[in-house]
């Protein structure tokens, strides 16, 4: 007699446990999800910030060009192969170390831009109820576009 009330005890406990979980599957699936999409390519080419990194980014490379053309030059005019040698080692290390320096500045400036961009969108999505946003090359269809919004804020 006690297997059969332990029986019926686990058969009556695997149905409340079922629907409970049943419960819980109505109430998230009537949990809207929001979906926005955003082309970040569109964001990123009017961006202000990104801009102004491209440019810094195109003097920094013009800069490292002309002391590289500088040493060459300098380097032509000796006489000794030593001399030579010795100079190209020389100005190829401070190169690499200007070089170097303006990676990282660069780095910094592109990961604050990042993060400007990525508080933009949050904001966004929040002030419209969105809890996803993915970008809009991923998505076939729908989803509330965000895209000129936020292209309104980093111009």
């Amino acid at each position: 007699m006690s297997d059969k009330k332990t029986l019926i005890f686990s058969v009556v406990a695997a149905v409340v446990a079922l629907a409970l979980i049943s419960v819980a599957a109505c109430k998230m699936s009537s949990h809207k999800n929001n979906i926005g999409v955003i082309d970040l390519q569109r964001v990123v080419s009017v961006s202000k910030d990104v801009a102004a990194l491209r440019a810094n980014r195109g003097a920094q490379i013009a800069e490292l060009q002309k002391m590289a053309d500088d040493a060459n030059a300098k380097i032509e005019e000796m006489k000794e192969d030593d001399e030579k040698k010795a100079a190209t080692q020389e100005y190829l290390a401070a190169i690499q170390t200007k070089k170097a320096e303006f990676d990282s500045a660069y780095n910094t400036a592109l990961q604050a831009s990042d993060a400007k961009i990525q508080g933009i969108i949050d904001t966004i999505s929040a002030k419209k109820g969105l809890n996803v946003v993915l970008n809009k090359t991923s998505v076939v269809s729908g989803g509330v576009d965000i895209t000129e919004a936020v292209v309104d804020l980093v111009k």
